[in-house]
């Protein structure tokens, strides 16, 4: 498992608005929620305004070999459902092997180089799971 490097516990704040004229919905963007508040309040002249978060320079799984796959276990056979689950957020909860239950389901997010791998890492998690 490689990070990247230049992690950082930084937060930037974007302020949208819709702009059919140049198609670009980002206006100006600050590293504190209280200004971003203030300056949406202050040049409120749109309704549908908005205050996007986004870390600055998060970490990040770079090893190009390996996809998210989420994964979906029936607790008592071996019925699955599989889908690719690749950005950032789910790539985290894979990497910290991250899973829970919907119903008889045990649902996980897994690194793997292909679906076999990643349901043969899935099975072993919940045979772990439900022993």
């Amino acid at each position: 498992m490689k990070l990247q490097q230049q992690q950082t516990q930084e937060t930037i704040f974007f302020i949208l608005e819709p702009n059919d004229e140049s198609d670009i919905p980002v206006q100006v963007a600050f590293d504190d929620m209280d200004t971003a508040k203030a300056y949406l309040n202050r040049f409120r002249t749109y309704s549908d305004g908005q205050i996007v978060e986004c870390r600055l320079n998060p970490g990040f799984y770079t090893d190009i070999t390996k996809d998210c796959f989420f994964i979906q276990l029936n607790r008592q056979n071996d019925v699955y459902v599989i889908s690719l689950a690749n950005d950032l957020q789910r790539s985290e909860l894979a990497i910290n092997g991250h899973y829970f239950f919907e119903g008889e389901e045990i649902c996980m997010y897994v690194m793997a180089v292909s679906e076999n791998e990643a349901l043969k890492v899935a099975f072993k998690i919940r045979d772990g799971v439900v022993a």
